[in-house]
């Protein structure tokens, strides 16, 4: 494997979008052309303290606004967003509600025990500038519990998809801009946290997290024909432990593979393909290689202005089980889309 370090192309930036917090961040353009990145403060990587917050930026990323509190419900550890942008500029951030945690904090882990699991939703009607009340679903509700992941896709009529997961990878739909979800269609029963992008074939691609019972952790690679309704059986990609991703159609027609690598050097990478998804090429870019353990990487991708833009997060010197987030980081890597292209 032929492998690029991003620091030797010459467009790219390196940025800090936030300090001390950032885990599982989302990257997203508002309406007003901002960008927007929702992430995790107030815990680690597991924290009864944890909620979500969103960032903005005018200039393509190169400086961040102070985070906002998106949804701080206190009764539970608000984490895993997934976050869309709806065809009137209505921002949905869908999150996982989870209670497992003892009367000193404690995670629980026996899944024997009785646990307290919600998914809900909050939504920003001004750019991801002030966010309205969450509203939780019910344990009626067929998703509720489940856990949200990554980019929510908004489709030429208007509907919203977003990906969640909970003993398989789902989609959702929405038809009236992220206001009521339904449509559970499954994608897959061996993979969770899993990324979408629909191709300029009309074809989808889907790259899921293989579920953690298998000793065999990489991504595995779906597509559909019929708009996400069916799914074909699953392509392995990469090797061991590279993992979760992000899925990003450029402009040339090809599709960026950016995921985590959790084996050291731990960090971020990402392969391109030129047959919508078929293949993936041999270079590998090397987005990030220095964090301190596997606690890393969610990468979020997107394209904007001729830009490829790239978030995510290093744990730094906290570990899994740190009550808070100190010492954590949301960074971004932005790279001139034409200089990527001709790397690959």
């Amino acid at each position: 494997m032929r492998q690029i370090h991003v620091s030797s192309l010459t467009s790219s930036r390196r940025i800090r979008v936030a300090d001390d917090k950032g885990y599982f961040p989302v990257l997203v353009r508002a309406a007003d052309n901002a960008l927007m990145a929702v992430f995790r403060d107030g815990a680690a990587h597991m924290g009864a303290g944890g909620y979500l917050v969103a960032s903005r930026s005018t200039d393509l990323g190169l400086t961040w606004t102070e985070p906002v509190v998106v949804v701080n419900t206190r009764e539970y550890d608000d984490r895993n967003p997934a976050v869309g942008v709806a065809r009137n500029g209505v921002i949905t951030v869908a999150f996982h509600a989870n209670g497992s945690y003892g009367p000193s904090g404690e995670y629980i882990k026996d899944r024997r025990t009785p646990r307290s699991l919600h998914t809900g939703i909050v939504q920003s009607a001004d750019n991801g500038r002030t966010w309205g009340d969450p509203m939780l679903w019910t344990d009626a509700t067929p998703w509720d519990g489940m856990s949200p992941y990554g980019r929510m896709l908004t489709l030429a009529d208007g509907t919203m998809v977003m990906s969640i997961y909970n003993g398989g990878s789902y989609l959702l739909r929405s038809r009236d801009n992220g206001q009521t979800w339904g449509g559970l269609t499954l994608t897959g029963t061996d993979t969770n946290e899993s990324s979408y992008c629909v191709l300029p074939t009309g074809e989808w691609l889907c790259a899921g997290r293989k579920q953690r019972e298998s000793e065999d952790q990489r991504i595995l690679v779906r597509r559909s024909s019929d708009g996400g309704m069916t799914w074909s059986e699953p392509t392995p990609f990469g090797v061991n432990k590279t993992l979760p991703a992000d899925l990003l159609a450029l402009s040339n027609g090809s599709v960026l593979l950016v995921y985590g690598y959790r084996t050291p050097p731990f960090g971020v990478r990402a392969r391109m393909s030129h047959d919508n998804g078929r293949t993936w090429s041999e270079t590998e870019l090397v987005v990030h290689d220095s964090a301190l353990s596997a606690d890393c990487g969610y990468p979020s991708a997107l394209v904007a202005d001729g830009y490829v833009i790239i978030v995510f997060y290093d744990a730094g010197r906290t570990t899994h089980d740190a009550p808070d987030g100190t010492g954590a980081f949301c960074e971004l890597v932005r790279i001139a889309e034409s200089e990527l292209i001709s790397v690959f």
